[in-house]
């Protein structure tokens, strides 16, 4: 492998047209410009980076990575810290990127259902979701905890500014798992990656579903006749992170220096229906008022959602993990 040459490390969830999005709009034309030659490899978290930092036999350079798993990436020592000109914070949403972390894009987990199946009574909070009488159907889950969890909360009756304060104590948790377990035996699919929801929704597999708001946009531009809600819906950050003492250090720092500047972003979100989150992208995009109504980051959207607490996820992430598991293995 070329001394110029990065490996990207993509996660299975993030496969399909999220890839593509990313290899079209800030891969491929910052690895041109830049004159560095990238390659793709697959993992199902950051966490299997651990094993190639301990033995120091690092293969890889660049993690795809959410701000949620920051603080337990960085706990493990898997990350390097970012050359401070990687990114100016002034441009970018407050909060979303960090020493060790670049974000690529805003996301939302929400709630949509087929119109087919509801016609004009639609559901419209986490509660619905739960209500098998008045909203029947198939229905289906992230095999991931991570805004699942938050989403039994809200079912309980929770406001989306007291999800965490809920979720801070042993009894607000166990409230949670117990509520998931109680609509778990009607999950018919637990689904593992954003192409697999996008496919479920364009196939009509399913008729309510917990999932990425772009994977559905995406769909619904395809053709599924689907709705869906930002309402309580989660906001969180996607983007990356270099690995601890990553072969290609420099390179990897260059590379995603370049990739946040706003006319990588803008075209981005002209690849994907996601959101920029350098905010500059906004003033050379020229977005239409439609397609703004469909990002994560548009103030009437941000107004109605909550942000994922990544200390949450540090703290008791391991605990949701396992608990999670055993609901979805019974």
């Amino acid at each position: 492998m070329s001394s110029r040459s990065l490996t990207i490390v993509k996660t299975e969830s993030s496969a399909g047209s999220w890839q593509e999005a990313q290899d079209k709009a800030l891969w491929a034309p910052a690895a041109k410009v830049l004159g560095i030659t990238y390659e793709l490899d697959t993992s199902q978290s950051w966490a299997d980076v651990r094993a190639q930092v301990e033995t120091g036999n690092i293969r890889w350079d660049i993690l795809q990575i959410a701000l949620a798993e920051i603080p337990q990436a960085k706990d493990a020592r898997v990350l390097e810290k970012l050359d401070q000109d990687v990114y100016n914070s002034a441009d970018f949403v407050p909060g979303s990127c960090t020493d060790y972390f670049v974000a690529n894009s805003l996301y939302s987990t929400v709630m949509a259902w087929n119109k087919n199946t509801y016609g004009d009574c639609v559901p419209r909070s986490k509660a619905d979701f739960w209500d098998i009488k008045r909203f029947p159907g198939k229905r289906a889950l992230w095999n991931e905890p991570v805004g699942m969890l938050e989403a039994a909360a809200l079912a309980l009756g929770n406001p989306r500014d007291k999800v965490y304060e809920f979720l801070s104590t042993e009894e607000g948790r166990m409230s949670a798992i117990n509520k998931l377990a109680e609509i778990a035996p009607f999950i018919s699919v637990w689904w593992e990656s954003g192409a697999q929801a996008s496919q479920l929704i364009k196939d009509g597999e399913v008729d309510i579903i917990l999932t990425w708001g772009g994977r559905v946009q995406g769909a619904i531009d395809e053709g599924a006749n689907f709705g869906y809600t930002f309402n309580d819906g989660q906001l969180g950050t996607d983007g990356y992170a270099v690995v601890k003492d990553a072969p290609h250090r420099d390179a990897a720092m260059r590379f995603l220096k370049e990739i946040s500047k706003p006319e990588y972003q803008k075209n981005l979100s002209n690849s994907f229906p996601t959101a920029p989150v350098n905010m500059k992208a906004f003033e050379i995009a020229g977005y239409s008022p439609e397609k703004i109504a469909t990002m994560s980051s548009a103030p009437q959207n941000v107004a109605v959602q909550y942000t994922v607490d990544p200390e949450f996820w540090a703290n008791h992430g391991a605990w949701a993990y396992e608990a999670y598991g055993k609901i979805r293995r019974c």
